[in-house]
């Protein structure tokens, strides 16, 4: 069972989507908000049409958490206050946009990397070309198997 806070952190993080958005402080706010609902699913469909959201649904396994979009942005600043006063509404967080930092890779320096086939295959064993582990991409995501 997840704690109200690990379960706030893992709902932050859900998010990626940016269709409408507005700014406040530092952080780019969207017409997407994570609502943990107790009871049964159509509380949390009434309290949404109540409040002029559509309900997307369960979000994967966590008990009780639904993901509302904001139909109408005209009235977006009191909606989760308006909102935390349902009874049935445990916690509400309004979504917010996310920056993706890509990071630069370099291959390390190894004197027989031409030669690694399996790494990054260009046909230079004469066989086809692009066959090989695609590690250049995993690096691009940050994944280098660095602490491993």
């Amino acid at each position: 069972m997840l704690s109200r806070c690990t379960s706030s952190v893992l709902l932050a993080m859900l998010s990626f989507c940016c269709l409408y958005a507005c700014v406040s402080a530092e952080r780019i706010y969207i017409n997407e908000w994570i609502v943990e609902v107790k009871g049964r699913p159509e509380f949390a469909d009434e309290i949404a049409r109540r409040h002029g959201f559509r309900n997307l649904g369960k979000i994967g396994n966590l008990q009780e958490h639904y993901r509302f979009v904001l139909q109408n942005t005209s009235h977006i600043v009191d909606i989760s206050e308006a909102m935390s006063h349902e009874e049935q509404v445990r916690t509400i967080e309004q979504q917010y946009g996310r920056e993706r930092v890509k990071k630069n890779y370099t291959v390390p320096y190894d004197s027989r990397w031409k030669y690694q086939w399996s790494l990054k295959n260009t046909g230079q064993t004469n066989g086809p070309s692009g066959l090989d582990l695609n590690v250049e991409r995993a690096w691009l995501q940050g994944i280098t198997g660095d602490e491993i």
